[in-house]
């Protein structure tokens, strides 16, 4: 699970998970950039080279329903991979009928230990 030279925004504002998933994947070499909430995440995707989006769904400021809408819209940052990481048990079919696009993986927190996600994170971005 070799992440190295691959920069993953995480999206996420519980901080205690947030440096969780940090660690574990600069542990895997990814370089990580954290925001607390869409409207930070979008700010980043616009001036960083992303390889991947960990994006939770329920964030103060704007949720992770719009922050998949407005990327998955902007020509520069459509084609980025979105995995959605929530506690929501929601389907993944939902995220589609509510924002009205695609994306790569949507995990259950409490289903999923860090390890799963940085796997699914290696197999989106080989």
């Amino acid at each position: 699970m070799e992440l190295t030279n691959k920069t993953i925004l995480l999206a996420e504002d519980d901080s205690v998970l947030s440096r969780m998933y940090q660690k574990g994947l600069t542990l895997s070499g990814a370089n990580v950039l954290r925001a607390l909430n869409g409207k930070e995440a979008i700010k980043i995707v616009n001036e960083e080279h992303i390889d991947l989006i960990l994006l939770d769904l329920m964030m103060p400021v704007m949720n992770g329903y719009e922050t998949i809408r407005q990327i998955r819209t902007s020509e520069k940052t459509k084609n980025i991979p979105i995995v959605v990481l929530t506690n929501l048990d929601d389907h993944p079919e939902f995220i589609e009928k509510a924002t009205g696009v695609k994306i790569e993986a949507y995990l259950v927190k409490s289903n999923v230990s860090v390890e799963d996600v940085i796997q699914k994170i290696s197999e989106l971005i080989k």
